[in-house]
């Protein structure tokens, strides 16, 4: 076990390691919380989160797409 930070690669095209994907009314705050945590733990790791990335709702599909992971987090009325 070393004590080393992770090496964090990505493929041609992908700009994010991970994209978070909630609702606004019940998970703004809990996603905030992982992806700040994340980043401390991995400082070279590249999260999208809407509220700090997404500067045009029209580009919202290219932002997954540039993405290598998606995280659902589920939360009430995620499927309404």
């Amino acid at each position: 076990r070393t004590k080393g930070l992770p090496e964090l690669s990505r493929a041609t095209g992908i700009k994010y390691h991970l994209f978070l994907s909630h609702i606004w009314s019940s998970g703004q705050d809990q996603v905030a919380l992982i992806k700040g945590r994340l980043q401390r733990a991995m400082p070279a790791v590249s999260i999208f989160l809407d509220v700090d990335d997404l500067q045009d709702i029209s580009k919202l599909e290219e932002c997954v797409e540039a993405s290598a992971l998606i995280l659902i987090f589920v939360s009430k009325g995620y499927f309404a």
